[in-house]
């Protein structure tokens, strides 16, 4: 995956350095050929701040991701044929996470998709996974059902995440130049929004749609979405605003703490969706009809397990990515994915583990310098 691609709306990219946007019996995967470790840095001094608002306050960031549209009196039915998630239960206004399989269940790549009514849909990804979607979908959706666009020039996308993301959203609305009482009706409502939920919303003298996305744990948050004729009208208003404008490597470590995996880093074409928590994260439908993978993925539902997920550990030093995981008695158990220096509990990482290995114990991270322990933690790490 590029390191060149911004974080995606709801998404994210596997590099934390640039600036800012899921069968049983199944073995564990040693690669032939392993990659070079790569260790993680502790946040630069504006990061760290920036880290301390999205906590405390809020903070945004800017996002790319490829946006397309389902359109077509069969969209919802040709697009249930698809993805994991069943988007014929959505109305005009909600969305939801959900990801597209191989033919044998692997994951494709994962993505976020919004009923804008009856007969469209907008979906986003990573740019990377792009092009293998959109081949995907060309091939098996009957244009006369629904057609596939890809409308990423359309649009211009940031978000805004944080302790107080409702707040920060009215006041670049315009709620701070009102009533006092209107803006705290203003904030109020968009703190009732029902996750998911999407509109348009005025930011200053343009007109977006806001989307408020689960994606950062529970650091509640919405994906601002800007037709790109008005993004520098928006961009404007979010430099002047009192928030700080926060970087992948913030994001990063959000995602990570709250447990949310990366496509092309904790996850890939070799992960059925289970192994990726995408069950427990909202992203699969057990009750919809068939869709594109979808046997692998019952039946491991249904019939068995998965031999391997995705969990957290807590290093007693920073955790290499692409380092080799064994228990007490030196059995591989698993690798690491996404690994960051949280602020606020250490070094944190994203592994995929053997089922076997339960929560609070400790294992061993390999490296050509010795040993670093962890402790094993389930996903999301605690507030």
């Amino acid at each position: 995956m590029s390191n060149a691609d911004a974080i995606p709306p709801g998404l994210t990219s596997p590099t934390p350095s640039e600036p800012v946007l899921p069968v049983a019996a199944m073995p564990l995967e040693v690669p032939s050929a392993m990659p070079a470790l790569m260790y993680p840095e502790p946040l630069a001094a504006h990061d760290a701040a920036a880290y301390v608002d999205l906590r405390r306050e809020s903070a945004w960031f800017e996002s790319a991701g490829q946006w397309s549209t389902f359109r077509g009196p069969k969209a919802a039915e040709a697009l249930n044929g698809l993805v994991t998630n069943d988007v014929t239960q959505l109305r005009p206004g909600e969305g939801q996470h959900a990801a597209a399989l191989t033919p044998k269940g692997k994951v494709l790549c994962d993505m976020l998709i919004f009923r804008m009514d009856e007969e469209t849909f907008m979906l986003t990804l990573l740019r990377t996974c792009a092009p293998q979607w959109l081949a995907t979908a060309r091939k098996y959706v009957n244009p006369r059902l629904a057609k596939v666009e890809d409308e990423s020039d359309k649009w211009t996308t940031w978000m805004i995440y944080g302790a107080h993301a409702s707040k920060a959203v009215a006041t670049l609305g315009g709620a701070a130049h009102t009533v006092e009482d209107l803006g705290d009706v203003m904030m109020q409502g968009l703190a009732e929004w029902n996750l998911w939920q999407h509109g348009l919303w005025n930011i200053g003298p343009a007109t977006v749609r806001l989307i408020r996305a689960p994606l950062m744990g529970s650091l509640p948050g919405f994906i601002l979405v800007a037709d790109a004729r008005d993004a520098d009208v928006v961009r404007e208003r979010l430099e002047k605003s009192v928030y700080r404008k926060a970087t992948r490597a913030v994001w990063n470590i959000t995602r990570v703490e709250g447990g949310r995996p990366a496509f092309g880093l904790d996850m890939d074409d070799n992960t059925i969706p289970q192994e990726a928590n995408l069950d427990t994260l909202g992203a699969i439908s057990f009750t919809k009809g068939c869709y594109t993978g979808q046997e692998t993925v019952a039946r491991i539902h249904y019939r068995g397990h998965v031999n391997r997920r995705l969990r957290g550990l807590l290093g007693s030093s920073a955790l290499p990515q692409h380092g080799q995981i064994v228990d007490a008695t030196g059995k591989l158990v698993g690798d690491v994915r996404s690994s960051v220096i949280s602020p606020r509990l250490g070094p944190i990482a994203i592994a995929m583990l053997r089922r076997e290995v339960q929560a609070g114990d400790t294992v061993m991270v390999e490296t050509p310098e010795g040993p670093i322990t962890a402790e094993v933690r389930e996903l999301p790490f605690p507030e």
